[in-house]
């Protein structure tokens, strides 16, 4: 029991520094004669030397020359966005009233099984708008 109780202790000592000790490696890109692309950590001839250190993100999340958007323009984004997500809203709301209105008209506990599958497939049918009109306003909703 000791030596089990041992061994989890020394492997999570280990997780612990690991991230530590691989962020302090350097990586290795070697191109050979055919094109051939290979990364190690062992240095190799001809082989160009990078830093993990230097693929990590700065504080903002973003690498530094990566483009921004000017906030006029994110403004301008976000409006359209919106507008099509209150078209796509109404779409989904009418859609969900005709299922609605149609199986009404269909669902009739005397009627064949034909209607019955028909029933089944506007019930699912209108989960779906129904799931959709949900999403839709809670995205509009932020």
């Amino acid at each position: 029991m000791k030596t089990r109780t041992l061994l989890i202790l020394l492997a999570l000592i280990l997780l612990g520094y690991l991230p530590k000790a691989i962020a302090g490696t350097d990586i290795y890109k070697h191109v050979d004669k055919d094109g051939n692309i290979t990364f190690t950590n062992r240095p190799i001839n001809n082989a160009q030397k990078f830093s993990v250190a230097s693929f990590s993100r700065n504080t903002e999340g973003l690498q530094p020359n990566s483009p921004r958007v000017k906030d006029p323009i994110q403004k301008e984004r976000d409006a359209t966005r919106r507008q099509i997500l209150k078209k796509e809203l109404v779409a989904e709301e009418k859609l969900f009233t005709d299922t609605q209105n149609f199986l009404e008209q269909i669902s009739n506990p005397h009627e064949s099984n034909t209607h019955q599958e028909k029933a089944v497939q506007l019930r699912n049918k209108l989960f779906l708008h129904q799931r959709n009109i949900y999403a839709l306003r809670k995205e509009l909703a932020r």
